[in-house]
C-alpha cells in the first residue's frame, strides 16, 4: 500500500479518533470536528470544508460544484471558506458568496488574514446591510435546515442535491451545474458573475414560488430570476410546509413561542417534515424528538393541511403562525380542528397569516 492510496484513509482515522475521544470525555453532547482530509465514511465523525481557496469569482463558482458533489457523495456536511480564503474578495464577491453560503450546511468565513479584513462589516454600509439579511435569513431557516441534516443523518438524504437528483427523467437537469436543492422543498441558483442584477436557471417539472415575491412559475423550464444585490435566486415547491423561525442574534438567545410556517397553495399532494429536538446530546435515541409530518392537498376549491406527531419531545413553541403563499382571495374561509379563523393580510397584501396552537390536526382553507 503506498502513502498515495492510504493518505485520505489517514486523515479520516484521525477525525474518528478525535470523535471517539471528544464524545467520552465532553459530558454528553455532541461533538463538532471539521477536516479537510477525507475518505468514504468520514461523514460519520465530522464536518469538511473545501479547503484553501482563491478570493474569485471562479472559484465561487467551483465552491458551489464542490459542495454539490460533496454532499451527493454521502458527505452532506460541508462548505467553503466564504469570500476566499487567499487574498481579498471586494464587498460585490463577499455577499455574492455569503448568499450562497447560508444554505450549505457549514456556514463560515474564513480567511488567511494576510489579505486583509473578511468579516461581514468589512466592506462599507451598503454591503454590510446586504449580509446582515442573508445570515438572519439563515437564522430564520434554521428549522428547515436542522430537519434537513435529521433527513441525512436518519435516511441518507443529500442535504445539497444537484438538479438531475430532483427529476432525474428530465433530460433538461442532467447538464446543469449551478443550480441545487436544498432539502425537499428550495431550490437555489447563485450568482456567480460580477456586475449582474439576475440570471437564467432551470426549474424541474411542478409548480414553484419564487421566495421573495411570490410570483409563481411553472418547471420544466428556464426562468428568468431577478437577482439585485441583496437577493440569491431562491424558488420553493408549491404545496410545500417550509418552517421558519423569527430573527435571533444566536441559537444561545432564547426561542420564540411561536413558530412560522409557510404554506404554499398548488393543484398537488406534497408531504412535508418538520424535526425537533434539544439541539444538543443523545436524548433523541431515547425518543426525546418531535417530528412532525404534514400533508398538503390542494384543489381548485380548499386546500387541507393535515398534521400527525411522534415522539416525547416538547418543542419550545406552543403555537404556529400559518402563511398562506398564493392564496388571496376575498371569499377565503379557514376553519382548524371545527373553529372558523379570520386570517390578516401581511407583506403588502400578498399573503394571509392566521395563529393556530401547535397542536392542530386539520387546517382547512376554502378557496
Amino acid at each position: 500500500c503506498s502513502h498515495r492510496k492510504a493518505h485520505n484513509i489517514y486523515g479520516m482515522q484521525m477525525v474518528r479518533a478525535s470523535c471517539e475521544g471528544v464524545r467520552r470525555f465532553n459530558g454528553g453532547q455532541r461533538p463538532f470536528l471539521i477536516t479537510r482530509s477525507a475518505y468514504a465514511g468520514t461523514q460519520r465523525y465530522c464536518s469538511g470544508w473545501t479547503g484553501d481557496n482563491v478570493a474569485s469569482w471562479e472559484h465561487l463558482r467551483i465552491a458551489n460544484l464542490q459542495c454539490q458533489r460533496l454532499s451527493m457523495s454521502g458527505m452532506s456536511f460541508v462548505g467553503s471558506d466564504i469570500g476566499g480564503f487567499i487574498e481579498q474578495p471586494n464587498g460585490e464577491l463577499y455577499v455574492r458568496w455569503l448568499a450562497m453560503g447560508v444554505f450549505h450546511p457549514l456556514c463560515r468565513t474564513h480567511s488567511s488574514g494576510d489579505h486583509g479584513d473578511q468579516e461581514p462589516w468589512s466592506f462599507g454600509e451598503r454591503f454590510t446591510k446586504v449580509a446582515r439579511k442573508f445570515i438572519e435569513l439563515r437564522y430564520r431557516l434554521l428549522p428547515y435546515l436542522y430537519t434537513t441534516f435529521w433527513q441525512h443523518a436518519t435516511n441518507g438524504d443529500p442535504f445539497l442535491r444537484s438538479l438531475f437528483a430532483l427529476d432525474p427523467s428530465d433530460i433538461d437537469t442532467h447538464n446543469r451545474a449551478e443550480e441545487f436543492g436544498v432539502g425537499d422543498h428550495l431550490v437555489v441558483c447563485p450568482i456567480s458573475q460580477p456586475k449582474t442584477d439576475g440570471r437564467w436557471l432551470y426549474l424541474p417539472g411542478g409548480q414553484w414560488y419564487d421566495f421573495w415575491n411570490d410570483n409563481p412559475e411553472r418547471g420544466k423550464d428556464e426562468v428568468w430570476a431577478p437577482a439585485p444585490i441583496d437577493r440569491i435566486p431562491l424558488y420553493v415547491r408549491a404545496g410545500s410546509v417550509l418552517p421558519m423561525d423569527p430573527v435571533r442574534q444566536s441559537t444561545s438567545h432564547p426561542p420564540a413561542s411561536v413558530r412560522e410556517l409557510h404554506v404554499y397553495d398548488g393543484l398537488v399532494e406534497r408531504g412535508s417534515v418538520l424535526y425537533d429536538d434539544a439541539g444538543d446530546g443523545y436524548g433523541y435515541r431515547d425518543g426525546e424528538y418531535c417530528l412532525q409530518r404534514f400533508v398538503v392537498t390542494g384543489t381548485a376549491k380548499a386546500l387541507q393541511i393535515m398534521r400527525t406527531e411522534e415522539g416525547a419531545f416538547s418543542p419550545h413553541y406552543d403555537r404556529y403562525e400559518v402563511v398562506l403563499h398564493g392564496m388571496i382571495s376575498p371569499k377565503v374561509v379557514i376553519d382548524c380542528d371545527g373553529e372558523r379563523l379570520e386570517p390578516e393580510l401581511r407583506s403588502g397584501g400578498r399573503v394571509l397569516a392566521i395563529v393556530v396552537p401547535r397542536t392542530f390536526q386539520v387546517l382547512t382553507v376554502s378557496k
